[in-house]
């Protein structure tokens, strides 16, 4: 008798361990991949304005369903032609550069978001904030990426996002063109910016850090 209840015990305590090592799968890695823009004197308002192809790696980990952390780094292209600025007087300048760039940031999930759930899959919109670095030809760039996005997730570990996301940087070199009225304008556009409208797909990590005995 004495046997069986420490077998019981045993088990038990195995599967309460099992669930607790579920219920610590934080971590996300994927993939993102879409297009890169650029706001500045050649484009002040126009979105998706001389689209470039952009791909990069996220990594997520997850405080809990509606909070988490991320970092991510991204390679992309912004372009742009003064032929498309009707107040630019040379209508003959154009630049094309090159970003490799990585940021961290916080995110936040409206609604509960849990890819390991067995149950009906989680949508949910989502807001996101941090800091960032870019290096641009020889520059390196300090910037601030903000987004909004759509995430979805069928359960078996997968997530899939569709967000856009802003770069406010504190150059105006991006283009490589200053304007005589840039003191004159208002601090969200007195420099230049770039942005990315993309996909994100991420699959959750197991945590594989505690094995059972009994299946041992």
């Amino acid at each position: 008798m004495n046997k069986i209840s420490i077998l019981l015990f045993s088990l038990t305590h195995c599967c309460l361990a099992i669930r607790a090592g579920q219920a610590q799968d934080r971590r996300d890695f994927g993939i993102q991949a879409g297009t890169t823009y650029y706001y500045g004197e050649f484009n002040e308002v126009m979105p998706l304005y001389s689209p470039s192809f952009a791909m990069g790696v996220i990594f997520r980990y997850n405080i809990n369903h509606n909070y988490s952390i991320r970092a991510s780094a991204i390679y992309a292209n912004v372009s742009g032609s003064s032929s498309s600025a009707n107040i630019i007087p040379d209508p003959n300048i154009s630049f094309s550069k090159n970003i490799i760039g990585a940021e961290a940031m916080g995110e936040f999930n409206f609604y509960s978001i849990n890819p390991t759930s067995s149950r009906k899959a989680n949508l949910s919109p989502y807001v996101n904030a941090g800091v960032g670095l870019a290096q641009m030809g020889t520059s390196l760039i300090f910037h601030i990426p903000f987004g909004v996005g759509l995430k979805f997730t069928p359960g078996q570990r997968h997530t899939f996002a569709l967000e856009w996301r802003f770069h406010k940087t504190f150059t105006d070199k991006i283009d490589d063109y200053s304007s005589p009225n840039d003191g004159r304008k208002p601090f969200l556009h007195n420099n230049d910016w770039f942005s990315f409208i993309g996909l994100i797909y991420t699959y959750r990590i197991p945590n594989n850090s505690y094995i059972c005995p009994a299946y041992r």
